[in-house]
Order: structure tokens, then sequence, then C-alpha cells
């Protein structure tokens, strides 16, 4: 038997080998998209090409590029498709084959994003330059992809916004995933491209709708139970220096809650689980889930059954929003406001920097799972005001694609 060490070096010497690779074969499998194909696969047009950041160590972006081809794939049959890395710089055979597609397909995710993936080719994850973009002679769609700029970070170098520029221009579709987002884009576009960059949300906020019969199979009721999920990617643009005052608050408001309700701490990668001593200082009683490397359908199913989230992550309010489950956002960087604003619901937002953060979160967690049903009402608006969109953008993509036609 593997002992608990050699099991956790196998466990990295795999994960690093699967991110080395830039890991987007697994999405280039038709078993893990989560709907059954409704019919015959179109095996005669050329494939969809599909760009994105994919990432199977992190429970978002597991979930995230399967939605994206699943609601592309609803339009009218199921597509062929092809994957390619965002971070994966551009060679002339990748754009050889690019231009031999149906169409190039990027998203979703918060790409625009200088510092995930650095380079001088475009300033944002994908590595394509401004040259290599002006050949790509297919049609392109951009579908909710957003911007993840951080309070207080650099803005990106010169080359974003001729890149940016040239992509608007050129793209037959391009649906950003909030208008915070969408407001933030125009500063480094000319006027006259404002109107073609349009709001899609992110394809999980609409899963009830994408995903019926998965929706149908999750509990008719959930848990009666808290979940709470914290980030700690680029640590001291989200805490500065009140780190532990902000973690021991938000721990000290699950200890609260689990008086009446049994606490989930949701892990989306590895280093989400540096709350954890902090919720074990402060006595929760708590039961670890790690979805990092779960399957979407369980991730879902992770997301349906709290009765409330608590989250700091975007992922962590969108999927349980889009899961019909009520949501605690915790703001430590803009995208967390965007979304809330685009659904008319801020008072479900908080600051890290509050300084009654622990009064604050256990009071609009008790306010949420008090008011059960109008919570529930407002959250099926809010999906099927977004599903209305996503229908209007997908008829859009369908006529810039040809889709439907050999």
């Amino acid at each position: 038997m593997i002992g608990d060490s050699n099991r956790r070096t196998l466990h990295r010497r795999v994960s690093n080998r699967f991110l080395a690779h830039y890991n987007s074969a697994p999405w280039s499998r038709r078993p893990l998209s989560l709907n059954a194909p409704t019919g015959p696969r179109d095996h005669v047009s050329p494939p969809l090409v599909h760009i994105a950041n994919f990432a199977p160590n992190n429970a978002g972006d597991r979930l995230l590029p399967l939605t994206v081809r699943d609601a592309v794939d609803s339009i009218s049959e199921p597509q062929r498709w092809t994957v390619r890395h965002a971070h994966r710089p551009m060679d002339k055979q990748a754009l050889s084959r690019m231009n031999a597609s149906r169409g190039v397909v990027i998203g979703g995710g918060g790409l625009f994003l200088r510092d995930t993936n650095p380079n001088d080719l475009s300033g944002w994850q994908w590595s394509c330059s401004v040259s290599d973009l002006a050949q790509i002679e297919v049609p392109i769609i951009v579908t909710a992809v957003g911007y993840n700029r951080f309070r207080g970070q650099p803005d990106f170098a010169p080359v974003f916004r001729d890149h940016l520029q040239l992509l608007v221009e050129k793209s037959a579709f391009i649906g950003i995933r909030n208008n915070g987002s969408i407001q933030a884009l125009r500063t480094y576009l000319p006027e006259d491209l404002w109107s073609k960059v349009e709001l899609q949300p992110c394809y999980t906020t609409v899963l009830s709708d994408l995903y019926p019969t998965e929706i149908e199979a999750l509990p008719p009721n959930p848990e009666w139970t808290v979940g709470f999920n914290c980030a700690f990617d680029r640590e001291d643009l989200r805490y500065g220096e009140r780190r532990d005052e902000i973690l021991s608050a938000i721990a000290e408001a699950a200890k609260q809650l689990s008086t009446d309700f049994p606490i989930r701490y949701l892990s989306h990668s590895d280093t989400d689980e540096k709350m954890l001593p902090y919720l074990d200082a402060a006595e929760v009683p708590y039961r670890c889930i790690r979805m990092n490397w779960m399957s979407p359908k369980d991730i879902m199913r992770c997301y349906g059954s709290p009765m409330l989230t608590i989250g700091m992550r975007g992922h962590s309010q969108m999927i349980p929003a889009g899961l019909l489950r009520p949501i605690i956002s915790v703001a430590s960087h803009e995208k967390m406001w965007y979304f809330l604003q685009d659904i008319g619901a801020t008072e479900w937002g908080v600051e890290t920097s509050d300084t009654d953060l622990t009064a604050v979160l256990v009071g609009k967690a008790r306010s949420l799972l008090g008011s059960w049903d109008e919570t529930q009402n407002r959250l099926k608006e809010i999906e099927r005001s977004n599903f209305r969109i996503t229908q209007r953008n997908l008829a859009k993509i369908e006529q810039a694609l040809g889709l439907g036609a050999v």
C-alpha cells in the first residue's frame, strides 16, 4: 500500500506533469460534457477550436470550460471540438489549424489578467501576438470572459490596448461576463468599438437551465448546512496587512453559525486549505470538502447541497447562484461586486475590510436563511434573466459560426 507521504508525492508528480502539458486534453473528450448529445455529432464540418485556461486542479475551472462548450453545443447539434490552452504560445502550425477550423471560441473565465500568464504577446492570458491574431481568418467568438485585475494591481502592459482593440474589431461576437468588466475594458477601446462589447453572464450562472436533467437529480431540498470558501491567490492584494484579522473574523462567523448549521469548507484548490488552521483555532466543527479533483457533476452536487454558501471566489458565488442556492460574497476583488450589481443583490455582499466582519456575515446569513422562499424566488428570476440573455447571444453565435450548416 502507498503511505500518506508517498501518496502526496505521487499526487504532486501527476499534477505537475498535467500542468506542464497545459492540461487541456481532458476537455477534448465528449464524455466530460455534462449533457448527453441530443442528436448525432457533426462529423462532416471542420471542428471548433476552444481556447481557455484549462485548470483541472481548480474546481471552478474544471466546470467552467464544459459549460461553455455545452452551451454552444445546445444551439443546434453537438460539434466536434479541439482544444488549446490559452497560455500555450501560438505557432505557425496552430495558426494553420485554426484557419482550417469552423471558428475559434475563447472563454470563459477571468482571462483579462496580466499575471496568471505574464507575456508580451497580448498582455493578458492568451499567448497570441497581435500579428498572429491579425492572421486568424475564421470567426472568433469571445464569450463569458471577465476583467480580473485586482485592486492595487499594476495596469496591463501597453500591448494589451492594441491586442484588445484588434480582438474586438475581428470578433464576430464578444461577450463579457459582467457590466463592471465591460466598463473597465471600454477604457482601453475607442468609443466606436464600445457597442461591440456585450454582456454574456458566466455560463455557471445558468446551470439550472443549461442542465435541467442534472438539476432534477439534486435533492429537492438542500442540506441544513452552510458552506464557506476562502481564496489565497495574491494574498497581499486580498488581505493586505490584516490577513490574520480577516480570516479569524470569518472563522468566528463559522463558529457562531455552527451552533445551528453544520459547516462545510468548500476547497477549490490546495491553497484554499490555508483557511483550515483558522477554523481549527476557532474550534469550528466542520468538514473539508476538497473539490479540486472532483468531476464537474460532483462539483455541482457539492454546491447544490448547502442551504447557503459564503464565498470569496467568483465561482463560489456564481455556481451556487446558478443552482438556485443563496450566497454571501466576501469581496476582496471588484469582480465579486460586479456580479452582485448585475443581479441587483449588493446586499448579499460584504467587504473583507469591514471592521465588524463577523457580525455582518452572521447577520446576513441568518437573514437569508430566514427568508428562504423569498430568496429562492429572487434567484429563479435572476437565473431566468441571465438565461434569456444567454439564449439571445447563442443565436448570434449560431449565425456567426454557421452552426447547423454543412
